[in-house]
C-alpha cells in the first residue's frame, strides 16, 4: 500500500471511530474559555507542470499579470471561541431567523473578535450560506466574494486560480485550518479539489496581510475552517446526481463525549465532464477535527485532511495549433494534511498555543502518445511543508492585548519532467529538487479607546529565510464605530512580500537565481452605512503599489535561454479600485446582497508585452434568497437562492503562436437552488430531511473563464440529505 493510500485509509478509520463515538453517548462538551485563532504559466488544466511545458502555453504567468510568490508561515485558526460558538448555537436553535450575533473573524488579527471592531477588510462566507446554495466546491464560494476573482482552466477538477484584488494568484495566501498549503514551486494553491465538505466558514481578508503571514499576503489570505463538534451526536447523508453522470456522497458526524468533541466527513464525487473525450473527473476527499479539553484551561487538538483526485485534461495539447481533444493526458493529486495543537490559560491574562503541521501535495501528470498527439509526457511533482508555530496573546485589561508569536517552515519541492517533442525521439528528462528554511517573529498591539469608539491595531513582522535574508512588514488599522448612527470607519495600511517560487529560481534553463523579494505596500479605507434593519452599504477604496516586480523576461534563444525568456525584478505595478457592497433585507423572508468591483492596473515603467491578465477592470455578484417556513407542516422550510456573477472582459494569453494578447470577452451567469426541509422529527430517528435542485449556468452561456479552456454549460444536480439521531 502507497503512502498516501495508507493516510487515506487511517483518515477514513478515524471517520469510522467518529460515527462510532456518535452513535455512544451524548455529553456536552464545553468550549475553551478563550478564542484560538488559530516559464510564463500552465495553461493546462495541471498544477504545477515544468517551466518548459508551461512556457508556450496560457495560465497566470508571472510574467504576464503580477509577481509570482512563495508561501509563508501559517495562522492558527484551529477553535472558534465563545463568540462563534454563541452565534453557532443561535443559529441552530432558531434556523429560520436570521441571527443578530456579530460575524467573528479569528484570521484576520489572530485574535477572536468582531469583524465590527476590526479595521481590516474581511468577508466571512458562513456555514449557513454554504448550505442554502448547496455549495460543493469552495472556489464556488469565494466568487460571490468582492474583490475575489476565479478562473479554472476548463471543466470540474481542472486548475483554479483565486486572485485578491489584481493579485496574481501566487500572492494569495491559503490556510486550511490555519496551515498554510501554497506550494513552494510555483507558490500558489490549486482550488479545484477543494471541498466545502464539514466546514464551518471560511475568512478572506482582502488586502496585504504581510505582518501576521508573511510572504505571499501581498494580496491577501483566505482561510477555510472546520466545524468543530459540540452538542449531542449528529450524523447525516447526502447523495445527489445529474448529468454527464454526475454524482455526489457526503457523510458527516461531529458531537461530544465527554470532553472530547469530534467532527469529520467523507465525500464522493465524479462526473464524465462535458467534453466529448477525456472530460472525466473524480474526488476522494476526508477530513477530521478532534477537540480534547483536558482541563479547564488546556485543549489538545487535531485536524486530519485527505484529498485524492484524477481528471482528464482534453485541452492538455491545445498549445499545438490544429490539435483535437487529447484522448490520454490526465492528472493525479493527492494532498495530506496533518496539525497537531496544545493551547493553555495560565490565569485570565495570558493564553500561549503551539502547533505543528505536515503538508503534502503531490501531482502527478501523464500523456501517453495517441494517433492524433504523438508527443508524451510524465510529471511528478510533490511538495512538502513542515511548520511549526508558537503565539501568546496577554491581556493587559479590557481593550488592550498583545500578541507575539514565532514561525518556522521547511519548505521542499521536486520537479520530475519526462517530455517527448517529436514521433520517435528519446525523451527529454528534467529534474531538480529544492529546499528553504523559513523562520519568522511577529508583534501586535491591540487598543480599545474612549469607551470602544476607537479601535486600532498595529504590528510588524520580521521574516528571514536560508536564502533571501531578512523583510520587515507592518501594518496598522483602525474602527471608528459611530454605533448611534450605524456608521463605521475604516482604515488600514499593510505591508506584504513575496520570496521567489522554486520554478522562478532554480527550474534548469529557466530559473534565475540572482532575483530579489518582490515588496508592496497597500492603503485601504472604508465606509459602512447600516439602515436600522433596512440593510447596508459598504465602499471600500484600495491602492496597491508593488516593488521589484517578478515577470518573464523575454531573451533570445540560446543554451543560457532555452526557453526564450528568463525571470528578473522587472519595474513596479500599482493597483488601486473600488469596492461597493449593498444588502437588503431579511424583509418577510426575502434578502439581496451583492457586491461591485472596479479595478485598475498599471505598470512602470511601460514595458512591451506585460499587461495583467485575467483580471477583469470589473465585476460583480449577487445573492437573492427567499426563506419561508410553516408551508406544510410546522417546522417546515422552503429555500430558494439565485445568484448572478458577472466578470467584465480582460486580457488573456493566446494559446497558440505567437502567443500573444488577446481581449476575453465578458460573460454573466445565473445559478439557482431549490431546496425544501421537513422539520424534525417528522420520520422516527431521522431529522432534516432535505430534497434539493442546483443548476448552474441556468441560461447555459458559452464562454470561456480562461482562454482557449471552454467553460460548462447548463448543468444541473438533485438530491436528497438525510439527519440521523441515534
Amino acid at each position: 500500500m502507497s503512502r498516501a493510500r495508507f493516510v487515506a485509509a487511517g483518515v477514513f478509520s478515524g471517520f469510522l471511530l467518529l460515527f462510532v463515538l456518535s452513535t455512544t453517548g451524548r455529553a456536552q462538551v464545553q468550549p475553551s474559555p478563550v478564542a484560538s485563532p488559530s516559464p510564463a504559466a500552465a495553461t493546462a488544466p495541471s498544477a504545477s507542470a515544468s517551466p518548459a511545458a508551461r512556457a508556450p502555453r496560457a495560465s497566470a504567468s508571472p510574467a504576464a499579470s503580477a509577481p509570482s510568490a512563495s508561501a509563508s508561515p501559517a495562522a492558527n485558526t484551529s477553535s472558534k471561541g465563545p463568540a462563534v460558538n454563541a452565534q453557532q448555537a443561535a443559529q441552530s436553535n432558531n434556523a429560520n431567523a436570521p441571527t443578530q450575533l456579530p460575524d467573528v473573524s479569528i484570521t484576520a488579527t489572530r485574535i477572536a473578535q468582531p469583524i465590527s471592531q476590526i479595521g481590516n477588510t474581511v468577508t466571512i462566507i458562513s456555514a449557513q450560506q454554504i448550505d442554502d446554495q448547496k455549495i460543493q466546491q469552495t472556489s464556488d464560494a469565494l466568487r460571490e466574494v468582492p474583490g475575489v476573482q476565479v478562473t479554472q482552466s476548463g471543466g470540474p477538477g481542472t486548475i483554479t486560480d483565486v486572485s485578491i484584488r489584481g493579485s496574481s494568484t501566487s500572492q494569495v495566501v491559503t490556510l486550511l485550518d490555519g496551515v498554510e498549503v501554497n506550494t513552494g514551486g510555483s507558490g500558489s494553491f490549486d482550488f479545484s479539489n477543494l471541498t466545502t465538505d464539514d466546514t464551518n466558514r471560511i475568512e478572506v481578508i482582502r488586502g496585504a496581510g504581510g505582518s501576521l503571514y508573511g510572504s505571499s499576503a501581498i494580496g491577501g489570505v483566505i482561510n477555510q475552517i472546520t466545524e468543530e463538534g459540540t452538542g449531542d451526536p449528529k450524523f447525516s447523508l447526502l447523495s445527489d446526481g445529474g448529468n454527464w453522470e454526475t454524482q455526489r456522497q457526503v457523510a458527516t458526524a461531529s458531537g461530544a463525549i465527554g470532553k472530547l468533541g469530534y467532527s469529520g466527513s467523507v465525500s464522493y464525487f465524479s462526473t464524465g465532464g462535458f467534453q466529448p473525450v477525456n472530460s472525466q473527473y473524480d474526488n476522494l476527499s476526508l477530513n477530521s477535527r478532534l477537540d480534547y479539553h483536558l482541563t479547564d484551561a488546556t485543549t489538545l487538538r487535531m485536524f486530519a485532511r485527505y484529498i485524492g483526485a484524477d481528471v482528464g485534461l482534453p485541452e492538455f495539447s491545445n498549445d499545438d495549433p490544429g490539435s483535437p481533444l487529447d484522448p490520454t493526458a490526465h492528472q493525479r493529486t493527492e494532498i495530506m494534511l496533518f496539525k497537531g495543537e496544545v493551547e493553555h490559560h495560565f490565569g485570565e491574562k495570558l493564553l500561549v498555543r503551539v502547533n505543528g503541521s505536515f503538508v503534502r501535495d503531490e501531482i502527478r501528470i501523464n500523456k501517453t502518445p495517441s494517433t492524433a498527439i504523438p508527443l508524451g509526457e510524465s510529471d511528478d511533482i510533490p511538495d512538502e511543508i513542515r511548520a511549526t508555530n508558537a503565539e501568546a496573546i496577554y491581556t493587559w485589561m479590557q481593550g488592550f492585548s498583545t500578541l507575539a508569536g514565532f514561525d518556522f517552515k521547511d519548505r521542499w519541492g521536486r520537479d520530475g519532467d519526462s517530455s517527448i517533442y517529436a514521433p520517435g525521439m528519446q525523451p527529454v528528462v528534467t529534474v531538480f529538487h529544492a529546499e528553504r528554511q523559513e523562520y519568522a517573529g511577529y508583534v501586535q498591539q491591540q487598543v480599545s479607546l474612549f469607551h470602544d469608539h476607537l479601535l486600532g491595531t498595529g504590528g510588524f513582522r520580521v521574516d528571514g529565510n536560508s536564502q533571501f535574508g531578512k523583510e520587515v512588514s507592518s501594518a496598522w488599522s483602525v474602527a471608528i464605530p459611530f454605533q448611534k448612527y450605524g456608521t463605521t470607519l475604516r482604515g488600514s495600511y499593510s505591508e506584504g512580500f513575496q520570496a521567489p517560487t522554486f520554478d522562478e529560481l532554480y527550474y534548469p534553463g529557466f530559473g534565475n537565481p540572482h532575483l530579489k523579494a518582490t515588496t508592496s505596500s497597500e492603503y485601504d479605507g472604508s465606509v459602512e452605512q447600516k439602515f436600522s434593519e433596512i440593510g447596508s452599504l459598504t465602499l471600500t477604496y484600495f491602492s496597491r503599489r508593488i516593488h521589484e516586480l517578478v515577470a518573464d523576461q523575454l531573451c533570445t534563444i540560446s543554451p543560457t535561454c532555452p526557453y526564450g525568456a528568463l525571470p528578473a525584478n522587472i519595474g513596479r505595478a500599482d493597483m488601486q479600485g473600488l469596492e461597493v457592497v449593498p444588502s437588503v433585507g431579511p424583509f418577510k423572508g426575502f434578502s439581496l446582497s451583492g457586491n461591485f468591483t472596479v479595478l485598475d492596473s498599471t505598470h512602470s515603467p511601460l514595458i512591451s508585452g506585460l499587461q495583467p491578465v485575467r483580471v477583469p477592470k470589473r465585476a460583480a455578484a449577487a445573492v437573492a434568497e427567499y426563506k419561508r417556513s410553516d408551508i406544510i407542516r410546522d417546522g417546515d422550510q422552503f429555500v430558494a437562492v439565485l445568484v448572478y456573477q458577472f466578470v467584465g472582459d480582460r486580457n488573456d494569453l493566446q494559446t497558440v503562436p505567437p502567443y500573444g494578447y488577446e481581449n476575453n470577452p465578458a460573460y454573466q451567469l445565473f445559478n439557482l437552488t431549490l431546496s425544501y426541509k421537513l422539520g424534525d422529527l417528522a420520520v422516527p430517528h431521522l431529522n432534516h430531511e432535505e430534497a434539493f435542485v442546483r443548476i448552474q449556468n441556468l441560461f447555459d452561456r458559452r464562454y470561456d473563464q480562461a482562454l482557449g479552456f471552454p467553460s460548462p454549460p447548463i448543468s444541473f444536480e438533485a438530491g436528497v440529505k438525510v439527519g440521523f439521531a441515534p
